[in-house]
C-alpha cells in the first residue's frame, strides 16, 4: 500500500501532459491477462479513477494485480519514474520502463502513454509485471 501512496503523491508532482484520452488500464490489461499471470481465473476488473491515474484492479484470492493509466510526456515520465522509491532501474527490452520499489512496480511508457502495473502474491512480482506490460504495449 505504500507504494500507491506514493505513485499517488508521485502523479500529483508531475502532472499529465497534453489533452489525449487516457487508455483504459482494463482494457490495456485483460481479464485474461491477468488470470494467466495470477494462476487463477478473475473476474472482470474494477475501474476507478485514482487522481490523475485511471486505474483497473484485478484479484485471485490473496494475490492481485493493478494496473494504472495517464498520459504523460516522455520525459515527465522518465523524471517521475525515477523518482519513485529505490531501488529504480532501467528495464531493457520494453523501450521506456523502469522497475522501482526493489522489483514491486514496473512502469512503462509508450506513445504519450504511462501504464504502471503492480502485481502482489506473486512471485516474483517483477517477471509477472514483465508479462503484463508486454501485452499492454502491444495495445497501446
Amino acid at each position: 500500500m505504500k507504494v500507491l501512496a506514493a505513485l499517488a503523491l508521485l502523479a500529483l508532482a508531475f502532472p499529465a501532459a497534453g489533452s489525449s484520452a487516457t487508455a483504459n488500464p482494463c482494457k490495456v490489461v485483460t481479464a485474461a491477462d491477468a488470470t494467466k499471470v495470477l494462476g487463477s481465473k478473475v473476474a472482470p476488473g474494477k475501474a476507478q479513477t485514482l487522481g490523475l491515474f485511471q486505474s483497473c484492479f484485478y484479484s485471485a484470492g490473496t494475490k492481485s494485480v493493478t494496473v494504472q493509466t495517464r498520459q504523460i510526456d516522455k520525459a515527465d515520465f522518465v523524471t517521475s519514474a525515477k523518482a519513485n522509491p529505490g531501488p529504480v532501474v532501467a528495464v531493457p527490452g520494453l523501450g521506456a520502463a523502469y522497475s522501482a520499489a526493489g522489483g514491486s512496480t514496473l512502469l512503462v511508457w509508450k506513445q504519450g502513454t504511462e501504464v504502471t502495473l503492480l502485481a502482489f502474491g506473486v512471485t516474483p512480482a517483477l517477471t509477472a509485471e514483465k508479462a503484463l506490460a508486454k501485452s499492454a504495449l502491444a495495445r497501446l
